[in-house]
């Protein structure tokens, strides 16, 4: 599925992602998602270790390792691996 708007603006506004992308702010960051980044979102369901909601992914222009996002037991947006769930 495509990104909502809100889900744009919440991924841009995390500075780890900001900064791998070399985006100085959260607008900029925005409009990279939206020309030269390539993202995704999933309903995604797992049987172990048992996530159910949102799986994002992120893929530059240029192939290499995809980055993972998932949300927290919060709601909140995060890179997989990055925090516990």
């Amino acid at each position: 599925m495509a990104l909502t708007s809100a889900e744009i603006k919440e991924i841009s506004s995390i500075e780890d992602i900001q900064q791998m992308w070399g985006a100085e702010n959260a607008d900029e960051m925005a409009q990279l998602l939206d020309d030269t980044v390539y993202a995704v979102k999933f309903n995604y369901q797992s049987n172990s270790p048992g996530y159910v909601g949102d799986y994002f992914i992120l893929q530059g222009d240029a192939l290499g390792e995809a980055l993972e996002l998932v949300r927290d037991k919060n709601g909140k947006i995060i890179i997989l691996g990055a925090n516990h769930l």
